[in-house]
């Protein structure tokens, strides 16, 4: 071997080997991503990043600090007050409006007017609107089913819990159970199977024990949250990411009022430009000198009278306080203009888009989770109790067959006169109907029609045929070419191709002709040749004809000369 290996000759020599193909086997490639790399610049903003599960890094006493602090917030600072208030009044408003939907229209009208009158009775609305402002502001709340005996025969209420009240009881072996997670047990699905509620408030003073409490199921008491993780079983404010923007613009105002009250205090200064005075010596220093008003004075020799200068609030007090809220209220999805209470900063496009495209997505999701979590329960709860009011819900099917749908009150218009000719195009171009308009606006067409037609005078038939001229300019009934729906009229042609012409009429027959033709040669499907057929205007009977036709052998050109006349 190599050293000691002596050289072949060429004729020793191996045959040249042929020379390898490159391997399909890919390279491994060194790289990394800058995110990973833990340097001196960014190893302090970082320290605190870790890899906890959802239950580890939310634990009871992360969630009880972040929880109370974004309660002394909404309780202190008038901009997070005034977000809440905005969110609930938008997500809520005056709560939703159920539509049921059997096939029994009296029976419908009854359950609506039966749930109409019972949500008056215990202020649902209200409820639900304190629901959502805990829910954002705590991350959680709770609903439980009572009664309200005053309230014969639909005796069912409502009561509603924080989230401290629902915690691991102190006794027994649950603290170890992997399946209970602060007061909440769930299968391993995170389904929510049995919820401890204590019986008084924890931070109450009540001359009682806060310490008690029993097991519920989750039936009997709903939790609203979102779980922004999975696994994840409790919730947290909903501006956790933003609630230390709060206090620094608390400091910062009250630190411009102490500097503007600070140069204010002083009313105005002496000070000597004499180098024969010694301060350090002077026995009137910091001496106070009332002042009468519009005095005439002199001043001694050497000396000069000054005033502090107000340079509060400074030009960017007023941008450090719009650029705060903006970054914390990004993150509950509410529009700067929204969240500031004015839109002298935006212009109005601007205001619209950020309405339509960012808040309008976040209150439509708020209200989806309310009827999940909250609303659908409650109206089950409410049927069970309908069950002992006599003749309540007859003609009704099984409960968990009927059939509703919940209409929320809708977002304020920005500009009426472009909403409503946006429901116009809609209507007249068949891409909504008016059943769906209404909706959009927490109403229910048939209703409103009717208490229309009874304004109007007339029946409600009558009402909708005048609406339906309204939006199409046609009678109901009848054809654009002024036939009669049903009639020969109504079946003839009215493609693309008609009454344009004897060119026309020759592109017609040519393009018949060339559909059938592919069609019988099996170029075309069926579906294909129907649907060019249809394009140039014929009736679906002739279309058929043709087509049976053209696949038993052929078609003649008188036929194709009639079917494009």
């Amino acid at each position: 071997m190599w050293p000691f290996r002596r050289k072949q000759s060429v004729q020793e020599q191996p045959a040249q080997q042929p020379a390898q193909q490159p391997s399909s086997r890919p390279t491994n490639i060194q790289a990394k991503f800058d995110l990973a790399q833990t340097t001196s610049d960014n190893r302090k903003h970082w320290a605190n990043a870790d890899g906890l599960a959802a239950r580890a890094a939310l634990s009871p006493a992360v969630r009880r600090v972040v929880r109370i602090r974004s309660r002394y917030e909404a309780e202190n600072n008038s901009w997070y007050a005034g977000i809440l208030r905005t969110a609930v009044n938008h997500i809520v408003g005056n709560g939703p409006r159920l539509q049921v939907l059997t096939a029994s229209p009296e029976a419908n009208q009854r359950i609506e007017k039966a749930w109409r009158r019972w949500s008056q009775q215990i202020d649902l609305a209200d409820m639900l609107r304190t629901m959502v402002e805990a829910y954002w502001r705590d991350g959680e709340v709770f609903v439980m089913r009572s009664e309200r005996r005053r309230n014969f025969p639909l005796t069912l209420d409502l009561r509603i819990f924080e989230a401290d009240q629902v915690a691991t009881p102190w006794y027994g072996v649950s603290w170890n159970d992997p399946f209970i997670d602060d007061g909440i047990r769930f299968d391993r699905s995170t389904n929510e199977l049995e919820i401890y509620l204590f019986d008084n408030h924890p931070g109450a003073n009540t001359p009682v024990s806060t310490l008690t409490g029993d097991w519920y199921s989750s039936s009997e008491v709903l939790h609203l949250f979102r779980a922004e993780r999975p696994g994840q079983t409790r919730g947290i404010p909903r501006a956790t990411p933003a609630l230390q923007t709060l206090p620094i613009m608390r400091r910062q105002e009250l630190a411009t009022l102490y500097s503007a009250e600070t140069a204010a205090n002083f009313a105005m200064y002496l000070k000597s430009n004499s180098p024969a005075l010694d301060p350090s010596s002077s026995p009137a220093d910091f001496a106070e000198i009332e002042i009468t008003r519009n005095m005439l004075t002199t001043l001694p020799a050497g000396w000069e009278i000054g005033q502090v200068e107000p340079k509060q609030p400074g030009p960017l007090y007023e941008m450090f306080q719009r650029q705060a809220l903006q970054s914390f209220s990004r993150c509950t999805n509410m529009p700067y203009t929204l969240a500031a209470g004015t839109g002298k900063d935006a212009n109005f496009s601007s205001f619209k888009g950020d309405m339509k495209n960012v808040w309008e997505p976040e209150v439509r999701v708020e209200q989806s989770r309310l009827e999940v979590c909250v609303i659908e329960s409650v109206f089950r709860w409410f049927l069970d109790s309908a069950i002992y009011v006599p003749g309540l819900l007859d003609g009704m099917p099984a409960i968990s067959e009927i059939d509703h749908r919940w209409h929320w009150p809708p977002l304020p218009e920005l500009d009426a006169v472009d909403s409503a000719n946006a429901a116009m195009i809609r209507l007249s171009t068949g891409q909504s109907t008016l059943t769906d308009e209404h909706a959009r606006r927490g109403q229910d067409w048939n209703t409103e029609a009717a208490r229309a037609a009874a304004d109007f005078g007339v029946d409600v038939r009558a009402y909708k045929a005048a609406v339906f001229f309204k939006t199409f300019g046609l009678q109901p009934g009848t054809t654009p070419n002024g036939g009669t729906v049903g009639t020969a009229q109504a079946a003839l042609p009215a493609g693309e191709y008609m009454e344009i012409g004897q060119r026309a009429f020759s592109n017609n027959q040519k393009r018949i002709r060339k559909t059938l033709q592919e069609f019988a040669q099996g170029e075309i499907t069926r579906v294909m040749a129907d649907q060019t057929l249809a394009s140039i205007g014929l009736s679906p009977d002739r279309i058929a004809v043709l087509l049976d036709d053209a696949a038993d052998g052929g078609i003649e050109d008188s036929a194709v000369r009639e079917a494009s006349a």
